[in-house]
């Protein structure tokens, strides 16, 4: 085999040898500028028709130009090194260094281009500012307010499984939030996300969920509906006094499956369903507790001077009770003071 321009034998590419064929012909080029679309509300950038996440304009910047980069039949780009020189906010002047592969060639070739930064936005802010949803988690109570400690609290755990929700898909958001009916009206951007915060507002504080539907039009011949999650607390919460069959009862956990309560009298604890508490009437707070001075203790009974009129009153202790400093603290109930359990005693 003979180079056809030289003359020069041994191998041949397109009948020339290397010499002459790397003299005529250029494997890899850009465009002489590349438009990049970044949203004005996020960190998100378009780039080759698809939006993604960069970890600053920069990377953005460099990974526009180098997927500009068209390659000749044949050949494979095996190294970029692309350098960003900012022209000013919007425009950057990018040096490509590439190392191409061409049949049993490895040629090194420069490239430059400019890529301009262009204003857009995003199909997930564009939803979030047009308020779209698809699905409504109601959270409430039973008979009662959500107080502003609830709110707060569940509204933050809300949010934060969102945002870590959100790291694996960009669709996954917050529309909107609305303090509704002594509640909260969360705005969600899929009916899955709905169904999975409300399974674990059920897993933590034993909530009742109820879901209705309604249809809102049709896309691609499919029939779309928005869906409601209805998620009602119970009555109750952690540290609050109950009476339940006419005794009173401490709440000391709620879950999924039951709720585990205290005998005040008693200091026993059972778990019972939160069905058969429904009808539970709240009567306190642990925080409600009096701190009544210890007089005198026997092996069986306490002598406490009740702190609303400074009399004396006599307590069964509970097997188990174990006092630390001269006061305890006891709920006041019909006219008795209730111990509360050891791990509500303060230390002193």
């Amino acid at each position: 085999m003979f180079c056809v321009r030289c003359g020069r034998e041994g191998p041949t590419y397109e009948n020339l040898c290397s010499v002459c064929f790397l003299e005529n012909n250029v494997f890899t080029s850009v465009p002489d500028h590349v438009d990049l679309v970044g949203c004005a509300h996020c960190d998100e950038y378009l780039i080759a028709g698809k939006w993604g996440q960069f970890r600053s304009l920069e990377d953005a910047v460099r990974c526009a130009a180098t997927t500009s980069i068209a390659t000749r039949k044949g050949a494979k780009v095996d190294e970029i090194n692309a350098e960003i020189l900012p022209q000013d906010s919007r425009n950057f002047l990018v040096t490509i260094d590439t190392k191409v592969k061409y049949q049993d060639l490895l040629v090194s070739e420069h490239l430059e281009t400019v890529v301009r930064l262009k204003g857009g936005v995003c199909p997930r802010c564009s939803k979030i500012m047009g308020s779209y949803y698809e699905s409504i988690l109601q959270v409430r109570t039973r008979d009662r307010a959500l107080s502003e400690e609830e709110t707060e609290r569940i509204l933050k755990e809300i949010e934060a499984k969102v945002d870590d929700a959100s790291k694996s898909s960009r669709d996954t958001f917050i529309s909107k939030v609305e303090e509704m009916h002594g509640g909260l009206d969360i705005y969600l951007s899929s009916n899955s996300l709905g169904k999975s915060l409300s399974r674990d507002l059920v897993e933590k504080y034993g909530a009742e969920v109820k879901e209705s539907s309604s249809l809102v039009g049709q896309k691609d011949g499919k029939e779309i509906y928005r869906v409601t999650h209805l998620v009602r607390l119970p009555s109750y919460r952690v540290g609050d006094i109950i009476l339940q069959t006419e005794r009173p009862y401490l709440i000391g956990g709620i879950g999924s499956k039951g709720t585990r309560l205290v005998d005040l009298r008693t200091h026993e604890s059972m778990n019972i369903s939160n069905a058969d508490l429904r009808s539970a009437q709240v009567i306190g707070n642990k925080d409600e507790a009096l701190e009544a001075v210890v007089l005198t203790e026997t092996e069986k009974e306490l002598e406490l001077m009740d702190p609303r009129s400074y009399k004396t009153l006599g307590v069964k202790k509970t097997q188990g009770f174990k006092r630390r400093g001269e006061v305890v603290r006891a709920f006041p109930y019909e006219g008795d003071l209730l111990l509360l359990p050891n791990w509500l005693q303060k230390k002193e």
